[in-house]
């Protein structure tokens, strides 16, 4: 990994000197936003299960800023990520901003999921954001103020055919983002639910591989496009953070014409 040629955006210094927690750090959306931020004068901490993944990212945040790093934490243990939160507030004297962007894919037909297939990944893409935030939430109220981000998928509001476990998870995820957002922004803190469209990361790729149609192209977007749209619009009074037009319409047409939508959708 090398330092970007072109300088990001400093989103007028709103990220300066803040703290910034982002889980599933080691790789495409989480790798961008820890880079963004950092150059946007954040103290970053990256937070993945796979300690080689993550090294490369760690020695580009020590050189743009020496307080940022990462730490190896599999967030599905909410045991170990609550005590690793714990002593990043400790550390750095609270979390600005945390960004619950680890997700996982469980990659299994309809025919051969399992229980446990639909408890793992609810553990990586539900659990592990809800234990998260409520391990943020005691500093935050102290101080009256913060932001939570909950990296949710299209795929949770407009469900494609399969077995249901990854977008079951998310739709638990926006809805559960929802909610707090109602209690908390009086206190100060915003909560945010993001809606990426399709990323041609690992996840987007593998699903392809398993036979998910290629999206159109309006509903397909960069992970930098995501990430400086997240960054942009983070701690604004919006709940919803949507990179595609395209499918903020879908939506509509899914509750104007139910009918149609259900019969283009099921070969899609």
């Amino acid at each position: 990994m090398t330092l970007p040629t072109r300088r990001p955006p400093l989103y007028g210094d709103r990220y300066r000197g803040r703290v910034a927690v982002v889980t599933g750090a080691s790789a495409g959306l989480g790798e961008q936003l820890c880079l963004d931020l950092v150059h946007a004068g954040a103290t970053v901490v990256g937070l993945a299960r796979n300690a080689q993944r993550l090294e490369p990212l760690s020695a580009v945040l020590r050189t743009v800023s020496p307080t940022s790093h990462t730490v190896v934490c599999d967030v599905a243990d909410t045991e170990a990520l609550r005590a690793t939160l714990a002593t990043v507030i400790t550390r750095h004297g609270g979390i600005d901003l945390l960004i619950n962007n680890a997700a996982q894919d469980p990659g299994v037909r309809l025919a051969d999921i399992t229980v446990d297939d639909f408890r793992r990944t609810f553990d990586v893409n539900f659990f592990a954001p809800v234990a998260a935030t409520l391990a943020v939430l005691p500093s935050m109220r102290a101080r009256g103020a913060g932001t939570i981000v909950n990296v949710s998928s299209d795929g949770g509001r407009l469900p494609s055919p399969g077995p249901g476990a990854y977008p079951a998870s998310k739709a638990a995820l926006s809805a559960f983002s929802e909610s707090t957002a109602f209690r908390l922004a009086p206190l100060g803190i915003r909560v945010h639910v993001v809606y990426p469209a399709f990323m041609a990361t690992e996840l987007g790729l593998g699903a392809l591989h398993r036979g998910l149609r290629r999206p159109p192209r309006l509903m397909i977007r960069r992970v930098e496009t995501v990430s400086r749209i997240i960054l942009a619009r983070a701690g604004e009074s919006s709940l919803e953070i949507s990179a595609s037009r395209l499918i903020d319409v879908a939506m509509v047409f899914r509750h104007l014409l139910p009918g149609a939508y259900r019969w283009g959708r099921k070969s899609w």
